[in-house]
């Protein structure tokens, strides 16, 4: 996971003269194990999303575009995460966050996220490492 963290930093999201290619972002975010969406930081509307969180959060694809990131909390914890998400810095590593999954099971998740550039808006590129231990994604 570091080597992949590294990999975004470096290479993808901080230099300005390298534009991401399709395989680059394919094996980097679509194709990642961990769940990883990309949400406008002025919309909070997320843009795009991988399988695995798909998969790890019970939403279509289309359902999760629909989402807000405030969908993704449970009610309770969204004036507190709005109140610090001005602060976020440009990365950024935090958690527990309480995240609340489509058939309304809540988890616990790790957050590591950075500023990004997604066309012409801004936005954060978010991955959700779990904290809560799921069964039925253990590898038999």
């Amino acid at each position: 996971m570091k080597a992949i963290k590294v990999e975004l930093k470096q290479q993808l999201w901080t230099e300005s003269r390298a534009r991401p290619t399709y395989g680059r972002y394919l094996s980097l975010f679509t194709l990642n194990p961990e769940p990883m969406w990309v949400y406008d930081v002025d919309t909070l509307e997320i843009l795009d999303v991988n399988e695995a969180a798909t998969h790890r959060y019970g939403y279509s694809r289309a359902e999760f575009l629909a989402l807000t990131i405030k969908s993704l909390r449970p009610a309770e914890d969204v004036p507190k995460f709005m109140e610090l998400l001005a602060e976020t810095p440009n990365f950024d590593r935090s958690g527990p966050w309480r995240h609340l999954l489509k058939g309304g099971m809540i988890i616990q998740v790790l957050i590591t996220s950075h500023s990004v550039k997604f066309g012409d808006r801004n936005t954060r590129l978010v991955m959700a490492e779990s904290l809560t231990h799921d069964p039925d994604l253990e590898i038999e």
